[in-house]
């Protein structure tokens, strides 16, 4: 009786044997898939530098009178804003004095 139970128990189900091919074939695919990427990215870096030339001549550059302009606009917005924080720092410097310091 003991025989019995122990070939059973060598027996391997086939719902366990189709699932041990299934986990195999998943390997064996997931091992094949770096290998056929490995040729790819050579081509990737210069479709990518040809895409990259594309898309610069499509590209509508300004005028010389539009970046001039705009240029001299964010150096104007630039200082003012540096004025702004300042006085404001100022201020708050000067309150920090007078009221936390005792007014030294």
């Amino acid at each position: 009786m003991a025989n019995k139970e122990q070939v059973k128990v060598s027996q391997p189900d086939k719902t366990q044997d189709q699932s041990a091919q299934d986990k195999k074939s998943q390997a064996l695919a997931k091992a094949k898939k770096p290998q056929a990427q490995s040729a790819q990215p050579k081509k990737r870096r210069f479709t990518f530098f040809a895409d990259i030339i594309g898309e610069l001549r499509k590209v509508v550059w300004p005028t010389r009178q539009e970046t001039i302009r705009l240029t001299l606009i964010v150096i104007g917005l630039c200082v003012v804003m540096g004025l702004l924080l300042g006085a404001v720092d100022y201020a708050f410097s000067e309150l920090v004095a007078k009221v936390l310091l005792g007014g030294q």
